[in-house]
């Protein structure tokens, strides 16, 4: 914990294109910007960052890591198994089987053999002691429900009275004082341009006789968000024109980015019950490629403009990238993987990488099986790039005039045309937590001759914030309210423990 920010990492082990990755620390590192000698705001404060010699890393709350694979949850008998398997398309099958199972137990085993083998994969985690229904309550402010006569509406119904636009001036924020807000719905567009954390509180009203509850969020140095409902899900013809928020309300036209990451709402029978957070009919997967597409077009660089690179007189800047990216996380479901291919394609990007997130026990294990049929221990990034040919468009054409991936018989020819596959295994964390990759990315995408050039960065539906990027989304505070971070060393922090 005494460690500055520069000096840590969330990689606990990497291999040429393995990683062992922990979650809660790569969310707490992303958190800090450049290396200041500014010390983060502790939990225990109300006032603006406060000044130290150092910077110290907090402990995002966590669940404790899991110790076994889960109960197996395949088909018991041949004729069940029968049926599942009948049920599977072919190019499914032959992905999973061919293309990421033996890659998958190659990367366990490569970090088995160069990582210590007493030691966990995963570092200690803030966890309640006893309990973990405080943080629960904790992560899920930005959701928690209030009253309104004797109605209960999500606290996100707060922006559906607020519609941006591209014409309305952003929130800078203030790193010297609290920044008070009335409503989430004050928080439309929101900067915070400083090397500095900044501090912003939203009261919340509950009850006919309106008690007041304050939140207070931690927004990171030189991070922006668009706190929104994205009109993605909507038909063509209801959807806003793009000067009135289409595909991002208040985000203008002409804002472009080197990476954008997303990780949408996908359908899942599983995730629907459970009623964790809404998620996308396949009857509506059109138009959420669509939508998925359009903020690729709109808002992914071009990097045929040269418009990033340094004057030779300005030598001491970094170097603007003129890469451009595009990251979608996807489930192992047939259709979000041709959504996701299409989305990229048809935003001229190609497909350049799929990293697999393994989630793993606390001692290396998979959750489940790895050629489970109904639950895979792992999820895919799939990653584009835009301004070069690849094989992989060349095998369905270029992407103007290729047809849809869903007149196509065999997304194989498609995958197995990705040349470069990475393996991130990481102990999992809450439900809809992923890693975050803001370190790894940087590395491959945005380094040259050891420096990191200068790059900008969207994260969409970001249930967290991240240092120097935008996020976009309902659930972009989620996780950096004030009370899902502690300090672990605090002695007002009695209530936790570290769970190693």
């Amino acid at each position: 914990m005494s460690n500055t920010s520069q000096e840590e990492t969330a990689i606990l082990f990497q291999d040429t294109k393995t990683y062992l990755l922990d979650i809660p620390h790569s969310i707490a590192l992303a958190q800090e910007g450049r290396p200041a000698t500014h010390q983060q705001p502790s939990p225990e404060s109300s006032s603006g960052t406060q000044k130290g010699h150092c910077r110290k890393i907090l402990n995002l709350l966590s669940c404790s890591p899991i110790k076994e694979p889960y109960p197996s949850t395949e088909p018991k008998t041949p004729a069940a198994l029968a049926k599942v398997l009948n049920k599977i398309p072919i190019s499914e099958k032959r992905f999973h089987s061919e293309l990421i199972l033996p890659l998958v137990r190659d990367s366990l085993e490569t970090i088995k053999a160069g990582y210590s083998h007493d030691r966990r994969w995963c570092k200690a985690r803030a966890v309640p002691i006893g309990s973990e229904s405080h943080f629960t309550t904790a992560s899920k402010q930005h959701t928690r429900k209030r009253r309104r006569g004797n109605e209960y509406v999500p606290l996100e119904s707060a922006l559906d009275g607020h519609v941006s636009t591209e014409n309305e001036p952003p929130t800078i924020l203030s790193t010297t004082s609290l920044n008070n807000f009335e409503s989430l719905s004050d928080l439309a567009i929101v900067k915070n341009p400083s090397p500095e954390h900044a501090i912003l509180r939203v009261e919340n009203w509950y009850g006919s006789e309106l008690i007041s509850h304050s939140c207070e969020y931690v927004v990171p140095p030189e991070s922006s968000f668009v706190l929104c409902t994205l009109p993605l899900f909507q038909a063509q013809a209801d959807r806003p024109s793009v000067s009135n928020g289409y595909p991002i309300p208040g985000l203008p036209q002409y804002r472009k980015f080197n990476l954008i990451l997303m990780d949408p709402p996908w359908p899942n029978k599983s995730v629907r019950r459970s009623g964790h957070y809404p998620t996308h009919q396949y009857s509506e997967m059109d138009v959420l490629t669509e939508g998925l597409r359009d903020i690729l077009c709109i808002h992914s660089h071009d990097p045929t403009t040269k418009q990033g690179l340094r004057s030779s007189e300005s030598h001491s800047d970094p170097i603007q990238s003129e890469q451009s990216i595009a990251a979608i996380w996807i489930t192992n479901a047939d259709k979000a993987r041709r959504a996701a291919y299409e989305a990229l394609s048809g935003a001229g990007f190609w497909i350049c990488e799929e990293w697999i997130w393994v989630k793993t026990t606390w001692d290396g294990q998979p959750i489940s099986a790895l050629d489970g049929l109904w639950r895979k221990p792992y999820e895919i990034l799939v990653i584009g790039r835009k301004g070069s040919h690849n094989s992989n468009l060349s095998a369905i054409g270029n992407a103007k005039n290729a047809p849809p991936l869903s007149q196509m018989d065999d997304l194989t020819r498609m995958s197995e045309a990705i040349t470069t596959r990475r393996v991130i295994a990481a102990v999992p964390d809450l439900h809809s937590r992923k890693p975050n990759l803001k370190s790894i990315l940087e590395n491959v995408f945005f380094t040259e001759t050891g420096q990191l050039q200068s790059y900008s960065a969207l994260e969409v539906f970001a249930r967290n914030l991240t240092a120097g990027w935008w996020a976009a989304g309902n659930e972009v505070l989620r996780f950096n309210e004030r009370e899902c971070w502690v300090d672990l060393g605090s002695t007002k922090n009695t209530d936790m423990h570290e769970y190693a």
